[in-house]
This record gives structure tokens, sequence and C-alpha cells, in this order.
């Protein structure tokens, strides 16, 4: 069943998986953003959480199965955080998203993880799977991309965290042309032609 059936207002759910060592993927890029990009002189750090969200029941699917499944997560590598939104808006799976602006509350409330957290510290966690707080006169610009067509009801992709030398409002201009791949010297981490991508500074 596609997901253009949640369109309705619901509760999201999301589990976010992070390296636990260094993660090759997200450094190399950072090199050649930093290099080879348009803006990459202001990359300060670049850091990656694989994201697998749903709404509502998420058809036979849960938190649990997709910890028990190892292509979502493998406890030998990877940390986890459990989140949920509990207005979670329309389906990202229903079009692709207006104004590409990610949700300021997303991903929500923390609802478990394998690290040792407080539990009433939602956003301190998502920080510290994402490589932890930025630091004074950096702004982080997350980026979420996921493959179009995409059925559901489970939407996997790829968190990206692009740390900035820069104010929030320049930050955004320049992680959105060093992470969407829009023309030459612009873009390492979504493909806007085969993905849907969001992006909001934190």
């Amino acid at each position: 069943m596609s997901g253009s059936s949640t369109s309705q207002t619901t509760t999201q759910t999301t589990l976010l998986t992070s390296h636990k060592g260094v993660d090759l993927h997200a450094a190399t890029a950072l090199l050649v953003m930093k290099d080879r990009l348009e803006g990459g002189r202001l990359l300060e750090g670049l850091f990656r959480c694989e994201m697998h969200t749903y709404w509502g029941h998420g058809g036979d699917m849960s938190i649990d199965r997709l910890l028990d499944i190892g292509r979502f997560f493998n406890p030998n590598k990877h940390h986890h955080g459990h989140f949920e939104l509990a207005d979670g808006g329309r389906s990202w799976l229903d079009g692709a998203p207006l104004g590409n602006i990610l949700d300021p509350r997303w991903p929500g409330s923390m609802v478990a993880t394998d690290l040792d957290f407080p539990a009433g510290d939602p956003a301190g966690l998502y920080d510290l799977l994402l490589g932890g707080a930025p630091a004074a006169g950096l702004s982080a610009v997350d980026v979420v991309s996921y493959p179009r067509g995409q059925e559901g009801p489970v939407l996997s992709g790829v968190l990206w965290r692009l740390v900035i030398k820069a104010e929030a409002g320049q930050a955004l201009e320049v992680g959105r042309k060093l992470a969407v791949a829009s023309r030459r010297l612009e873009g390492l981490l979504a493909n806007p032609h085969m993905e849907s991508w969001l992006a909001a500074v934190r």
C-alpha cells in the first residue's frame, strides 16, 4: 500500500543510527566538499545518521522490528535514538516536501537509546548522534535526503549535519548549496533529480 494514504496529521516515529567509530563516508565527503565545492571553505564538520521513519502505525513495522533487522541497525557498528513527533504532519511519502523545510521540531521527543543519556534531553541526544552541539560561531544545517518513489510504510534516507562557519541565515544558504547537487561545483549529498530533501538550521 502506498504511503499516500497517510496524509492526515499523525505521530511520526523515527529511528536514527550513527556510527560508533569513524564514519568514512562522512569523512571522505568532508574532504571533497572543502577542497572542491563553492563555499567549502566555510564547512567545519560533516556528520551522518541513517534515518528510518514512519507515520501512524507503520503497517506491520515497529521500532523493535527495525532494531532487529540488520539492514536498519547493527548494534556492533551503530548507536541509535528512537524519537516520536506527536504532530508529525503530512507524510513525506505524499510528495515533494513543500519549500524543502525540515520541521524544526523534528525528530521530536526521545523515547529510547542505547546511549547513557537523560530522557529529558531529546535535543542533546539528537546533537550527540550528529557529532555534538556546534561550537560558538558555528551553525548546524541539517539536511534529510531520501530516494523518490519509496512506497513505505517505512521511509529510509540519510540525515546529514553540516557544521558551517556562518550565522544562521548564511549558513542555511551555504548548506543547501553544499548539500544539493544543483549544478557543477555545487552539492554532493543529495541529487534533486532522484531524491527529495528537507533542510533547516538548528
